[in-house]
């Protein structure tokens, strides 16, 4: 398989329903990225790394709360 295949492939993955559902803009998805993989491996339901980022509202970057406060999660 070429690596463009493979990619291609990887990038549709990606765009699972919860994805396609989060709201939040490319930049704010990066700001949370790296708290939701620290605080939420193995998570993939976008409503439960949600409710694991508000469980560690406390630990998680200040970049990441905001994101979430923008979105009413506290």
């Amino acid at each position: 398989m070429s690596r463009t295949l493979i990619l291609t492939a990887a990038l549709l993955a990606a765009s699972t329903a919860a994805f396609a559902q989060y709201s939040g803009s490319r930049q704010e998805q990066a700001a949370c990225r790296r708290d939701a993989v620290h605080f939420c491996r193995g998570i993939s339901d976008e409503n439960q790394v949600r409710s694991c980022l508000i469980s560690h509202r406390h630990r998680i970057s200040e970049h990441c709360r905001a994101v979430m406060k923008a979105h009413g999660a506290f």
